[in-house]
């Protein structure tokens, strides 16, 4: 790498303080596991630790100018990306980091990520400098865990197919020993044996929409489609549901609509006396958004407003507003019960400000 003949004296021979503070700056530099690097606005190497020569397997000094450039450890898809990365920094005097691929001596490619910001000068941008960090081992683990998740999601499908065969099954002898005799006073305990199968069949199917949960990454969604799509189920029970006059886009996990299917649902099945359900949207001071589900049932008693929130609390499966709040957790919305009891359930949904986006916004 390039050096000073006399890299700690001045010509006059006196101490030069700045080149002091450099050395250091180079001896701290050595010590780190990653490559520490400068280099000038032309993108060429003005200092690297020992381990860019050690990670790297180049012999970077002044002998071999053709290796000076920065770009010759990028692998060459990444060239553009990791240019534009450095204009941006020294153009909007900022600090960012870029992922990228290095190449090493012996061609082996090394998956890796640049933490950079510019060099200020007295008077213009002196260069960038940065760090760069090896996570070839943080690749192979998450490939580990995809694979491992994979096995483990098709066991479940696998299992989960057979349990419900063989439910399916159980459910078809009752109904056909509840047929054959219709007086056989064991036809009541053929119903309850019914029932607790039926409880049985809806659990191992929500199995299947929790295995759903944050596997795929979040993504903008528009309020009112998603109200929307909920809505045939409340339609054959002949319950209005009245879409949210304004709505915007949240960034939520991909079942983000299933929370307001599991809504009605819910209000179809506990609500006892529900005509009209209504979503309705409000912007708090702090800029959050709140999402109001109402609907004009029975509501909850104050003592079980959290309550229903937990899993396995409930009158039939027990998950449906488990369910919601594991979803909505995701990317860190929230959902309480505010409702009076008596008048309906009100649901009311926390959107953080950097979370949900009026139209035309993103």
């Amino acid at each position: 790498m390039p050096t000073s003949p006399n890299p700690s004296r001045n010509s006059t021979g006196k101490q030069d303080p700045n080149r002091r503070s450099k050395t250091r700056f180079e001896d701290l530099a050595d010590l780190l596991p990653q490559i520490v690097f400068e280099i000038d606005e032309k993108l060429q190497f003005t200092f690297f630790n020992w381990n860019a020569i050690g990670i790297t397997g180049y012999a970077f000094d002044e002998q071999a100018p053709d290796r000076r450039s920065f770009l010759s450890i990028i692998r060459p898809a990444n060239h553009a990306a990791v240019t534009q990365f450095f204009d941006r920094l020294m153009t909007e005097v900022t600090s960012g980091h870029v992922e990228c691929g290095l190449v090493a001596h012996n061609g082996i490619e090394i998956p890796a990520i640049i933490y950079a910001s510019p060099i200020i000068g007295e008077r213009e941008i002196a260069g960038i400098h940065g760090v760069i960090v090896d996570i070839s081992e943080k690749i192979r683990l998450e490939q580990a865990l995809a694979l491992t998740n994979q096995k483990l999601n098709m066991m479940n499908s696998v299992t989960r197919h057979d349990v419900l065969n063989s439910v399916t099954g159980i459910l078809g002898l009752c109904d056909m020993f509840a047929a054959t005799d219709p007086d056989n006073p064991s036809r009541e305990l053929v119903f309850e044996i019914r029932d607790l199968v039926v409880r049985i069949k809806e659990q191992i199917l929500f199995t299947k929409d929790y295995q759903s949960v944050g596997v795929c990454s979040p993504q903008w969604q528009d309020l009112r489609q998603c109200v929307r799509d909920a809505t045939p189920a409340a339609g054959r029970s002949g319950v209005q549901v009245h879409l949210p006059g304004t709505g915007g886009e949240i960034y939520a996990d991909p079942l983000f609509g299933r929370v307001f299917s599991n809504l009605i649902d819910n209000s179809i099945r506990h609500g006892k006396t529900v005509r009209d359900i209504a979503v309705e949207t409000e912007t708090a001071p702090d800029g959050s958004l709140r999402i109001r589900y109402r609907d004009n049932g029975t509501g909850i008693p104050a003592g079980e407003k959290e309550k229903i929130f937990d899993q396995g609390y409930g009158k039939n499966t027990g998950f449906g507003l488990f369910f919601i709040r594991e979803v909505l957790g995701i990317t860190g919305l929230s959902i309480r019960e505010i409702g009076t009891f008596g008048s309906g359930v009100v649901f009311e949904i926390t959107v953080p400000p950097e979370l949900w986006r009026a139209h035309g916004t993103g």
